[in-house]
């Protein structure tokens, strides 16, 4: 940690939190006082102390202090229980959030993230937003019925299509129609990669991936024929900008190399909770596009709140989600651990654009070094996390 920071992570369902006090090593057999007040910790007395000031609506109970323990390189660690006042209003409004795209029928623009070149056609206008089931539906046609019938094979092998004026909305993903995309701001190519079997869908003015095509319909069964254009396209969620009529499509706001976006990181953390969601797993093996794995991941659902104080009274806090991951297996550990985890049906899979991958990856990593050195691994796993939108709070008191 950098400078006089006090580092505070809070689990919302115990009502406890693990408090990390940048303190050095007393020498000298000196003692160094270290006070807990309901609002306040101090560190030290005279002109040398420090004092770390709760925000409002945060508060300690001393006597409940314990794992007190010096870490060399960290600090001292204790844990509290601590009382919140927290109003349920902005709750509710930040947990609305994290339902996903609030998409309505209508003129709704996308726009590349990256860029903000507008995707779909000016005059494109969806009639109906439909949720899309949950993945894997097509295997749970079988179990559907009684027994087995052409019908229920015919139903399994089609693919959902969105007509001229619909939009789909996936857990990470919308599907619209072909004709729906703007031709001159984007271009569908054929991957020269023999392991990608899709067609990639691409901005023209930056050439990053923002989707895949979807061929409706029977797939090919001679080598010889040509590929039938994709019906629909899906767009990732995290490759593009929603935005209503009138309003201006712009790109995410590029960040400097170690750092990340508040806006990518709550994007990121709706899509792995939705993905949570509908496959009903914690844990996830993360590959790109062709099957190569980057990492393997599980998600670490309680409610969890990082807040640091300064000296000066500045406090940053923000609600995420936590995350354990290993990052893209080389070792023969590793290696064993990602076998053991595709043949665990309590795993899911999530395949995503390699930008996107290398993204999550880029982001978690960040997120892990700012983390206090002991707290940063935990079981042989990287300990990360991705911030929530509904938590953006910088205070100076």
């Amino acid at each position: 940690m950098e400078g006089k920071t006090l580092f505070v992570e809070i689990q919302k369902q115990v009502g406890a939190a693990h408090f990390v006090l940048p303190v050095e090593a007393v020498k000298d057999s000196k003692s160094l006082p270290v006070l807990v007040h309901p609002d306040k910790i101090t560190v030290g007395s005279g002109d040398g102390g420090s004092v770390y000031r709760f925000p409002d609506g945060f508060r300690v109970r001393p006597k409940s202090c314990s794992g007190l323990k010096w870490l060399d390189g960290d600090g001292l660690h204790l844990r509290l229980s601590v009382v919140e006042e927290e109003q349920k209003e902005e709750e509710e409004d930040g947990r609305g959030e994290e339902e996903g795209p609030d998409i309505k029928p209508g003129k709704t623009r996308m726009c590349c993230a990256k860029c903000g070149q507008q995707l779909l056609k000016p005059s494109f206008c969806a009639k109906r937003v439909l949720p899309l089931p949950s993945d894997g539906w097509q295997e749970a046609v079988a179990h559907s019925f009684c027994h087995k019938s052409q019908d229920t094979q015919n139903m399994a092998a089609q693919t959902l299509a969105p007509r001229q004026a619909d939009i789909l909305t996936g857990t990470g993903h919308v599907l619209v129609h072909a004709k729906a995309i703007h031709s001159d701001n984007v271009e569908v190519v054929v991957s020269e990669d023999k392991l990608v079997q899709v067609p990639l869908v691409r901005c023209k003015r930056c050439r990053s991936q923002v989707g895949v095509g979807v061929t409706s319909g029977k797939k090919s069964t001679s080598a010889q024929e040509t590929p039938q254009p994709p019906g629909a396209i899906k767009l990732y969620l995290s490759e593009i900008t929603l935005h209503a009529e009138g309003s201006t499509c712009s790109p995410v706001t590029p960040v400097t190399p170690g750092h990340t976006s508040p806006e990518q990181d709550s994007v990121l953390a709706q899509q792995l909770l939705k993905e949570s969601e509908s496959q009903y797993c914690l844990r996830f093996v993360v590959q790109d596009l062709r099957a190569d794995v980057f990492l393997l991941m599980w998600l670490l659902k309680s409610e969890t709140r990082l807040m640091t104080i300064s000296t000066r009274g500045a406090v940053s806090s923000h609600n995420v989600l936590k995350i354990l991951y290993l990052p893209l297996p080389r070792n023969g550990v590793n290696k064993l651990l990602l076998e053991s985890w595709k043949k665990d049906e309590n795993v899911g899979l999530l395949s995503y654009p390699r930008d996107t991958c290398l993204r999550l990856v880029s982001h978690l990593v960040s997120h892990t070094h700012s983390l206090p050195p002991s707290l940063r691994s935990m079981n042989n796993f990287m300990v990360g996390f991705l911030k929530l939108k509904n938590v953006p709070v910088s205070i100076t008191t």
